[in-house]
């Protein structure tokens, strides 16, 4: 499925739909035409790429689902290929909903975060909107050191991950949550107030080195 999934990608399909025959795409791919249909079914079937039929032509997008697969392949290739010990993030300061100071102000969390990162957390995180959202995939597939989930009463608190990071030699961390609604922003929390500390605001750019 991949081998499609990269010429889809290569063609635009990330961005939209765009117009490809399956003979065209057996050509790319050096298989017959009833390997390409094939794999285009199966691709349609696995909730991958969405069909739509134009005038006399297929139209062919690829889906959030597909999208994680790539990034998936990605984020292994750059860790067999660098072998990574660091990334760098550059991404643009954004204010939140709030929720980050929520969620370090329970008691479940706040104790992990001290426990695995060593320091205790500002009541707030900083939120980045990063420019280049595949390298959050990265995170995503390394381990970091885990946030377990827990219940506190009728709520249910979920499982995430945390990184130890650096921001202009400021020691700071990394969430990420095993569920998010954002695919790209990530919270960036440390024992200071970071917008005090680095003297930054909404629309500035910086940049967060994470260790993997």
């Amino acid at each position: 499925m991949l081998d499609v999934l990269k010429q889809l990608a290569l063609l635009g399909g990330l961005k939209g739909f765009v117009s490809v025959s399956s003979g065209e795409l057996a050509k790319m791919l050096n298989i017959s035409q009833q390997s390409a249909s094939k794999k285009i079914l199966e691709l349609i079937n696995n909730n991958m790429i969405e069909r739509n039929f134009g005038h006399k032509r297929q139209l062919i997008k690829i889906t959030k689902k597909g999208l994680n697969l790539l990034q998936k392949e990605y984020a292994d290739y750059q860790r067999i290929f660098e072998e990574m010990k660091k990334i760098s993030l550059k991404g643009v300061v954004t204010s939140g909903m709030g929720e980050g100071k929520y969620y370090l102000s329970v008691r479940g969390y706040r104790e992990q975060f001290k426990r695995k990162l060593g320091f205790n957390p500002y009541n707030g995180t900083l939120n980045l909107k990063i420019l280049e959202p595949n390298k959050i995939g990265i995170l995503k597939e390394s381990d970091g050191a885990k946030i377990d989930g827990f219940q506190d009463g009728e709520r249910t608190f979920g499982n995430g991950k945390c990184f130890p990071a650096k921001i202009k030699n400021v020691d700071c961390a990394v969430i990420i949550p095993e569920r998010s609604h954002y695919s790209d922003i990530i919270e960036v929390i440390s024992a200071d107030y970071l917008r005090e500390k680095l003297g930054i605001s909404d629309g500035d750019e910086i940049e967060v080195e994470v260790k993997l």
